[in-house]
């Protein structure tokens, strides 16, 4: 199945659209403009193409978007453009995207390249408002003075006047579900239906002949938009026009779109952008946060976000968040929300700073205030108690009740430990609990209160929790003075040194196991089973050391609000982890980027409500979670490989070949997930220089240094923000040059050298050893010549016995036998030359034996 096919279907599965329940306020809203890399803060056409990639008309290029970075094509860098100002935009079925310019004719990019049609090409004017593929796979082009233009199997028609146009100026071109054409002119709406041609003007109800844009909706409708007359709706064969007034926009409508869950967008000149559900008209524009008040293009991507190009304030982008704010904006009476409560009538009670109470029933906010008889517009606790009553407690006005539309409020006068009071509770004998800020504990019974403070073994008086657990004990959380046990009328408290990784708590919840989660200040989430504490923090995997809130899912989830957002933890997790069987939990964080104004949250009271919804408590109003709704993107993001850079210079891609004596390498690449880019997660591996894959992060670079000569593949994937993997991703295969002595042929020549010079060194030391063998031989035989002469005849002299030699010189016999033999004499005396020279040493010789052998016998 192709990258597309693939898309559509999953696409269709997952509905993948802004959500029609919420209000347009609550959509993530983002702006981009020039500083952040656009060419031009005019967005007049906007479309998706089916390899992700967002395409951008701008009066200066073309602009291909990824979400991080915007590439530009202009006619100083794309010859085939003879103009930048960008009109019209569409990509046919073959995935050729088609470019309407201004004085520029039509540019086609197909595989990557562009080609330009222009007026003498065939074209039959420069300026291309309008591009439009039907159905059968014609292309309309919609220009300026020449009419309309088809383009089948690479012929041009031309459709004008002569034909019953109503004028040759063509604006906007759509098809209808009964596959007839509607073309708009500015003299009026044409239909083209089984060949003929029906015109529409304001003789025949069309609120204005300047048609500026069209849309045929799912339902069969076509909607016209026009200059001068606002919006109209063509149905059933009559045309219904919607007074400005009536669709709270301006009458001059410029662009017009249904989104996947049948949404219709309105873009206008002067109004902003409209959204038009099951009739109801409501109005996004700057005062709401879009950057411009003139709305000229608008387009839902893959991914079910609308993105809508003005003139002149650049690009904005609506999505849907995971959660939803509610801000005065939609109604509440102040931001800085403390506490939120369902009330015994299903309604929504919102306790602010300084704002006092919001109710919120069936869609409707409904404000009270000290005006009211509230105790304080400082509202910090609300309780609703079995009774159907709304306790709600104050800060510095007491502890207010509400019941039957009537106020009555209780202070330090009635009894209160403090008139300021911080949490409320309702144990099982119908005994309301009031915490407050020091002033310790009360007990409201009977219409009387009862005080509970240090004094009375309470570890602190400022007390920001109570919970009555299944056993009838009570818990109470203090700011300072860790946890106190009430059983039996007496207080047992609990600290660090008891194994607690805070005395600063702020939460407790308690599961259908039993366990309690205490929320702690500075020390993470804590469980208490069978009289064991166990801590889990942020260098564990928890998002924030802070933990205001805790509730719990359908799906055994904790949600906890924090300083940093709404985080998310499967609670098989943690206590998996407080058990010791793991070292880290995985937690889901949620903050700007999925909906929340402000990603710090306060440490009043959250609510679970009874169907489910999980409501928190924000500097920047309260915060909806629906875990049955919060679905994920399944859509695993295209991956490119998008340029090589080496030693700082950019080469093609693909490339034959990098030369040889390249150092440096940069593989720059990306993945097309426009929702949230910034959780987009990539790996690389270069196969044959590193086995692994590497964990880069968010990173879009791969940085390589002297890598050895040879052949490479460069292997990347990504995953989107909901941890989606292509595991196919892309590659590139990337050639290394070696020099010419790291070839291998070098080698080899090399190597025979060696061998070759080792060759004729030996046959050298070969004739050497034989001229030495046959120098050594000579001076044998010479030798051997000599000693032949010994052993012949001497002339020796007859009285000294001298000897002659070959010059005619006498030698003592023993120097002439040494020159000429290898003879060394040693001297003595023969017996007679003893008893010769030596008489009285023989003597005495021979009588030192006898006496001897005398001795021995």
């Amino acid at each position: 199945m192709s990258l597309v096919c693939l898309s559509t279907t999953l696409r269709k599965q997952l509905v993948l659209a802004l959500d029609r329940d919420r209000a347009v306020t609550q959509f993530v809203h983002e702006v981009w403009q020039t500083e952040d890399g656009l060419p031009q803060n005019s967005v007049r056409a906007i479309t998706q193409t089916r390899d992700g990639y967002l395409w951008l008309g701008t009066e200066e290029g073309l602009v291909r978007f990824d979400g991080v970075e915007f590439s530009v094509f202009d006619k100083s860098n794309t010859p085939a453009f003879r103009s930048s100002s960008i009109l019209a935009l569409c990509e046919d079925r073959t995935g050729s995207l088609w470019i309407g310019t201004h004085k520029g004719g039509l540019v086609r990019r197909q595989n990557g390249s562009f080609q330009a049609q222009v007026a003498g090409d065939g074209l039959s004017n420069a300026i291309v408002w309008a591009i439009f593929e039907d159905r059968e796979g014609n292309l309309w082009i919609g220009t300026d003075e020449m009419g309309l233009n088809r383009l089948r199997d690479g012929q041009l028609t031309v459709f004008g006047k002569k034909d019953g146009l109503p004028s040759d100026k063509v604006t906007a071109i759509c098809q209808d579900r009964e596959d007839s054409l509607w073309v708009g002119t500015v003299a009026g709406l044409c239909r083209f239906k089984d060949g003929r041609i029906t015109t529409y003007t304001t003789e025949d109800g069309l609120s204005s002949n300047i048609v500026m844009s069209l849309c045929a909706d799912s339902a069969g409708n076509v909607w016209i938009g026009t200059r001068g007359g606002g919006l109209n709706r063509f149905t059933a064969g009559s045309i219904l026009a919607y007074a400005p007034k009536q669709s709270v926009s301006m009458d001059i409508i410029r662009c017009i779109s249904q989104d996947d869950e049948g949404n219709l967008w309105i873009g206008s000149t002067g109004g902003g952008l409209i959204r038009l559900v099951d009739g109801r008209f409501s109005r996004y524009s700057t005062d709401e946060g879009l950057s411009h008040e003139n709305v000229v293009s608008i387009c839902e991507d893959r991914e079910g976000s609308l993105w809508i190009g003005t003139d002149g304030g650049g690009l904005n982008r609506l999505k849907d968040g995971k959660v939803a704010a509610l801000t005065t904006q939609e109604g509440l009476c102040h931001n800085m929300v403390w506490a939120i409560e369902e009330g015994s009538d299903g309604s929504a009670w919102f306790g602010t700073w300084g704002g006092g109470l919001s109710q919120l029933k069936q869609g409707v906010f409904r404000k009270y205030t000290k005006e009211d008889s509230l105790g304080n517009d400082w509202v910090w606790s609300i309780h609703a108690d079995r009774s159907g009553a709304l306790w709600i407690g104050t800060y510095g006005g007491g502890l207010t009740r509400l019941k039957d539309g009537r106020f009555v409020t209780f202070t330090k006068k009635d009894g209160l430990p403090s008139d300021n009071v911080m949490c409320i509770a309702e144990d099982r004998e119908g005994t309301l609990w009031i915490g407050t800020f020091g002033g310790g504990v009360g007990s409201f019974r009977n219409g009387a209160f009862t005080s509970y403070g240090t004094s009375q073994g309470l570890s602190n008086n400022d007390v920001m929790f109570i919970h009555e657990d299944r056993s009838r004990n009570l818990w109470i959380g203090t700011f300072g003075g860790g946890l106190n046990l009430l059983h039996d009328g007496g207080f047992t408290s609990f600290s660090v040194k008891d194994g607690l990784s805070s005395d600063t708590l702020t939460s407790m919840y308690e599961d259908t196991q039993g366990s309690l989660w205490i929320g702690t200040f500075g020390g993470g989430l804590v469980r208490l089973r069978n009289g064991r504490f166990a801590a889990c923090g942020r260098k564990n995997g928890l998002s924030d050391d802070v933990v205001y809130s805790i509730l719990e899912d359908e799906a055994g989830n904790l949600w906890m609000s924090s300083n940093k957002g709404i985080h998310r933890v499967a609670k098989s997790e943690l206590n998996d982890f407080a058990d010791g069987k793991i070292k880290h939990v995985n937690s889901t964080a949620f903050g700007k980027a999925d909906g929340m104004e402000s990603a710090e949250c306060n440490s009043g009271a959250a609510c679970r409500t009874r169907d489910g919804k999980l409501w928190f408590p924000t500097i920047r109003g309260a915060v909806l979670v629906e875990p049955r709704r919060m679905g994920s993107n399944r859509l695993p993001p295209p991956v490119y490989v998008r340029e090589l850079v080496v030693d700082n210079r950019s080469v093609g891609i693909p490339t034959a070949a990098i030369p040889p004596g390249s150092e440096k390498l940069e593989i720059r690449y990306t993945a097309v997930s426009l929702k949230t880019p910034e959780r987009v997660f990539f790996k690389f591996r270069l196969d044959g220089f590193e086995g692994e894959w590497v964990e880069a992060g968010t990173r879009r670079v791969a940085y390589y240094t002297n890598i050895p000569p040879g052949r490479y593949v460069f292997r990347v994937i990504a995953c989107n923000d909901d941890g989606v993997w292509n595991e196919t991703g892309a590659s590139l295969e990337i050639v290394l040059k070696p020099h010419f002595y790291q070839t291998y042929w070098f080698y080899l020549l090399s190597t025979f050298a060696v061998v070759m010079a080792a060759a004729a060194l030996h046959r050298l030391r070969l004739r050497q050893h034989r001229a030495r063998e046959k120098e050594l031989a000579q001076r044998v035989d010479e030798a051997l010549a000599k000693i032949r002469v010994l052993r012949g005849f001497l002339p020796i002299c007859a009285s000294c016995k001298s000897i002659r030699d070959d010059k005619g010189y006498w030698n003592q016999l023993e120097q002439y036998i040494k020159e000429h033999t290898e003879v060394e004499f040693t001297h003595g005396l023969c017996p007679k030359c003893v008893e010769k020279l030596y008489p009285g040493f023989s003597q005495k010789s021979e009588r030192a034996k006898l006496k001897g052998g005398a001795t021995g016998g």
